[in-house]
């Protein structure tokens, strides 16, 4: 699920804070983007067209297994656009940089950004970061802050779709991207895979690789950090990519080992907050020689 509201940025900041993997003035700026994404998302609800976001032949689509929307066909007023991407310089502390002169020159084209993260295409990230003196992951992280809640809207009108079909593929049923991570229902331990694009979530196979389809239990493997945490990393040895999984069902009983004391917990699984705080076990799985085959 995607956040909702001003409170559950709070408490996911107040998580991370008692996590100690980050500095202060980190989370600050943090809280400021995810503030920012929130309030971008409530203002373009009226100022975008997502009509022609959809395929008019949606049923038979999920039937053959494609997935359903085309956010380049999302209708944004480049004004809107241009204003977002000056927040979050300003929150980034990237005021008066070259790239953002040359966008309000007209040589830039913010919508570009929008296409290439559309088709995951995240090298060509990389020229105009060589161009205008931006690293590439940060102009990638402005884009995401930009396009991912105009993208969001457009996925929250089809709430409860996916639930009449079944979907058995790992990529996203809405826009066809791969997911960035999973969690294991409280309830009856369902296991549904989160889109980093549009935050849409889909029920997967519980043993079952989403990258692949790999399903042989002996190149699948789960490992974990802590004894009774529930956070894991699920690898896949035939494609050697990796997911990480909350499982909802520990969290209310694990509490961490050198304190004891029980940790926030969440009512809902909020995947942004979830992904950041497992940071350190994309380093483990990398170590481990995986890959993150998720290009979001």
């Amino acid at each position: 699920m995607s956040i909702k509201t001003l409170g559950q940025i709070k408490k996911g900041i107040e998580e991370l804070k008692r996590q100690e993997q980050f500095e202060d003035s980190s989370l600050v700026d943090l809280e400021k983007l995810l503030r920012f994404e929130l309030d971008f998302k409530r203002k373009m609800k009226k100022k975008i067209d997502i009509s022609s976001v959809f395929a008019k032949n949606i049923k038979e689509k999920l039937e053959n297994g494609e997935h359903i929307a085309d956010f380049s066909n999302i209708k944004i007023d480049k004004k809107w656009i241009l204003d977002g991407f000056r927040n979050i310089c300003n929150i980034r502390r990237l005021c008066d940089s070259e790239l953002e002169k040359a966008i309000e020159n007209g040589d830039f084209d913010l919508l570009r950004l929008q296409k290439n993260l559309i088709i995951g295409d995240t090298f060509s990230f990389k020229i105009p970061s060589d161009k205008f003196g931006i690293d590439s992951e940060i102009l990638y992280s402005i884009a995401l802050g930009i396009f991912k809640p105009i993208f969001e809207l457009c996925a929250e009108g089809t709430k409860g779709l996916f639930n009449d079909y079944k979907w058995k593929y790992g990529r996203c049923p809405f826009c066809g991207t791969y997911p960035r991570m999973a969690k294991f229902e409280k309830e009856v331990g369902k296991r549904k895979l989160w889109c980093p694009l549009c935050s849409t979530e889909w029920v997967y196979g519980r043993a079952k690789c989403p990258f692949c389809e790999n399903d042989n239990q002996q190149l699948l493997r789960f490992f974990s950090v802590e004894d009774n945490s529930p956070y894991r990393v699920d690898a896949c040895d035939e494609c050697k990519g990796y997911i990480k999984t909350v499982d909802e069902r520990k969290k209310s009983i694990y509490c961490t080992p050198k304190t004891g004391i029980k940790p926030y917990v969440e009512e809902i699984t909020i995947f942004e907050i979830e992904d950041i705080k497992t940071f350190y076990l994309d380093n483990i799985a990398q170590n481990e020689g995986y890959k993150k085959l998720a290009k979001i």
